[in-house]
């Protein structure tokens, strides 16, 4: 027995010794799932809540870029729409920008019908343009009923 105790004590400390000096095996590639879930982010809030309104715009255009979704949506209908008017002097730059980035992204800018027309907003010069809906509320049952969940802001 005493002949076996030296080379189980150099099998115990070489062992993990040689798998430190092992090559590291290569970092596991992430897997994205299927596209297929879809999200509508509705915006409501306007000039009061510049803050929420920004998020809203940022976060979708990250959610689109994620690579997990088939389809994102940034729908607005109320106060929101004036982020969408170039004439609006109040809408800062870092929110012209966020949208501007959104719908370089992919996303797809959904404004209200009712509402630009309420605020007197022509659709024609919307920045960036949008698709313009009759009504907003509507559009947002036909994408819930087509599977869109919903974020709201």
């Amino acid at each position: 027995m005493n002949r076996f105790l030296p080379l189980l004590v150099i099998a115990l400390v070489t062992a993990p010794l040689a798998s430190l000096a092992a090559p590291p095996s290569p970092p596991a590639k992430k897997e994205v799932p299927a596209r297929q879930g879809k999200l509508v982010f509705v915006a409501t809030t306007g000039l009061e809540d510049l803050g929420t309104l920004s998020s809203s715009l940022r976060h979708v255009k990250n959610a689109k870029e994620s690579g997990y979704l088939s389809d994102v949506v940034w729908l607005t209908y109320g106060r929101a729409v004036v982020a969408l008017d170039p004439t609006v002097k109040a809408v800062p730059a870092e929110v012209r920008e966020a949208a501007q980035a959104a719908k370089a992204a992919g996303v797809r800018l959904v404004a209200c019908g009712t509402a630009l027309k309420k605020y007197g907003i022509d659709p024609k010069t919307l920045q960036p343009q949008a698709d313009v809906v009759d009504d907003g509320v509507a559009e947002l049952s036909r994408l819930v009923a087509e599977g869109y969940q919903v974020i709201r802001y």
